[in-house]
């Protein structure tokens, strides 16, 4: 009997053993998965005691009894105790986890826009161009494929996407593992260049522990047997200022088990050699740029607003109630990687009461309280404005040009190419500049042309010019509904200028023959007259 007992005791242990092995849970009483592996492991034990005790022919049945009271006294555990910990209890816990600093939307806040750090390219369009230079390299293709990770970072003084190369099947694997995954792909964000970067140009190994290879070589199983305690989510691939390649893998804690999910710090692990570093939150190297994950962020936020009253208030009557607009997007800003939201009401109508700033780094988040138009609607009217091509229009970015909020966005076509840039006043979604995309050397001319038509800006001095010209033909057109001057000089430059009721009673009656003097800004095709007689 003894001998059966401890047979079975001992093929409980390994398959206990195995499971831990593959299924890998954090030993840390907050996480969920370490619950669920005691109760398999209760139950193990608790089919191996039976199979014993019935080929020993003594079958106790209170052991079975006990280990199930076991089993539901941990259920009833985690249930009571997620229940108890949950924003129903501690709305003002879940509010607070992160600090939202109220700001207004000035140069200091967020610098006038910079399009060499502007990640103007969409993740859908990375993706196609990683694809593409991917299959530039046939010995690359037949062995390995494009990961998704596609991570946007703050890299050699402009923004980046990064992703690795991931083992394109088992058995490629197994062909392969010895000298590890070869490359990486970055493309820049701000013009779309894509490149494979060969680790052993940079005289680097190949990169052996990455999350498609398998056993000791996973990333994640290295990752957690190294720190077994530490809780991780996903990791996110990196590379440093040297092109060296990281896994940032971010550390965590719940109140409870499951609830409030909260940043603790991150371990920089290197996919080279296997070897990591674990940091505190704050302690993070200045060239890492997502700590924070960013549905984290999202949520915190809306629960910074929501919560604020308590639970039954965000749910029921919903008074003073506001959470982030349908989506992000990415800026860089100081060197790091900030993501941007809209901030709406609870009922998510057309319009945003003002827009979120959060460092994935730091988790400083800024809010600037700014009604206007959501992105939806700027998608929507700059897709009007070129609704006879049928592009669409990506999510936008937030930008700040002459010191006030406007949406960025791409137009597209059918086949996923960005064929024109558009710009939307923020805070009134009808003002609409389109410019093409032929060069993203045309964002600086699509500011201009968007500065030239809007009365709410206040160009630099730098950006205009002042000068006399004599009129050598005038005309006054209706364009867009709108009434616009234009003037041939005698030089045979263009100027145009958009006839507004502040200055209807000077531009009206300018004749042929005039000289006048303005203040006007240069455009490689018409000019654009800000003032005249000043």
């Amino acid at each position: 009997m003894k001998k059966i007992e401890f047979k079975s005791m001992l093929v409980s242990i390994i398959l206990v053993l195995l499971i831990y092995y593959f299924y890998t849970p954090a030993l840390n009483i907050h996480a969920i998965e370490f619950w669920i592996f005691i109760i398999v492991a209760l139950c193990i034990y608790g089919a191996s005691t039976s199979y014993s005790t019935l080929l020993g022919k003594k079958f106790k049945p209170e052991k079975v009894g006990y280990l199930g009271a076991a089993v539901a006294l941990i259920v009833a555990g985690v249930l009571v105790t997620d229940l108890f910990t949950s924003k129903i209890f501690h709305a003002s816990r879940y509010a607070s986890r992160i600090e939202v600093e109220n700001v207004k939307f000035n140069n200091k806040t967020l610098h006038e826009v910079d399009f060499s750090k502007t990640p103007i390219i969409d993740r859908k369009s990375t993706v196609k161009l990683g694809d593409k230079v991917m299959g530039e390299i046939p010995e690359y293709v037949s062995q390995f494929e494009v990961s998704d990770d596609y991570t946007q970072i703050s890299y050699k003084n402009s923004v980046y996407r990064v992703t690795p190369l991931e083992y394109a099947s088992f058995f490629k694997y197994l062909t392969n593992s010895k000298n590890g995954i070869p490359a990486y792909i970055t493309v820049n964000s701000t013009n779309g260049k894509a490149e494979i970067v060969k680790l052993k140009d940079l005289g680097l190994d190949g990169m052996k522990y990455v999350p498609s290879a398998i056993l000791n070589h996973n990333l994640n199983r290295k990752l957690q047997l190294s720190y077994p305690t530490s809780i991780f989510g996903s990791p996110s691939f990196e590379v440093d200022e040297k092109g060296h390649p990281w896994y940032v893998c971010t550390t965590y804690t719940y109140f409870g088990v499951s609830n409030k999910k909260k940043v603790t710090g991150a371990v920089l692990f290197d996919p080279i050699t296997g070897k990591a570093k674990k940091y505190d939150k704050d302690k993070v190297p200045k060239w890492v740029d997502r700590v924070y994950p960013e549905e984290l962020i999202m949520t915190e936020i809306d629960e910074n607003g929501s919560l604020q009253d308590g639970f039954f208030n965000s749910v029921l009557g919903q008074k003073n109630v506001t959470v982030t607009s349908e989506g992000y997007n990415y800026l860089e800003k100081d060197g790091d990687i900030w993501i941007y939201s809209g901030i709406t009401s609870a009922n998510k109508d057309s319009s945003n009461l003002g827009f979120v700033l959060s460092n994935l780094r730091t988790h400083q988040t800024l809010r600037f309280s700014c009604s206007g138009a959501n992105e939806k609607a700027a998608m929507k009217s700059a897709e009007g404005e070129v609704k006879n091509y049928g592009y669409d229009a990506t999510f936008p970015l937030l930008v700040n040009v002459g010191g006030h909020p406007v949406y960025l966005i791409s137009l597209k076509d059918s086949g996923g190419l960005i064929k024109q840039y558009a710009m939307v006043d923020a805070k009134d979604y009808q003002k609409v500049s389109v410019y093409s995309a032929d060069s993203v050397k045309n964002l600086e001319l699509l500011k201009k042309s968007f500065l030239s038509s809007q009365t709410i800006t206040k160009e630099s001095d730098a950006e205009t010019k002042k000068k006399d010209i004599t009129i050598a033909n005038v005309q006054i057109l209706n364009v867009d509904g709108k009434s616009k001057l234009f003037i041939v000089d005698t030089e045979g430059k263009k100027y145009k200028a958009v006839i507004t009721s502040e200055n209807e009673n000077t531009l009206v009656f300018l004749k042929a023959g005039e000289t006048i003097h303005i203040r006007y800004i240069e455009m490689n095709d018409v000019n654009v007259i800000k003032s005249v007689g000043e």
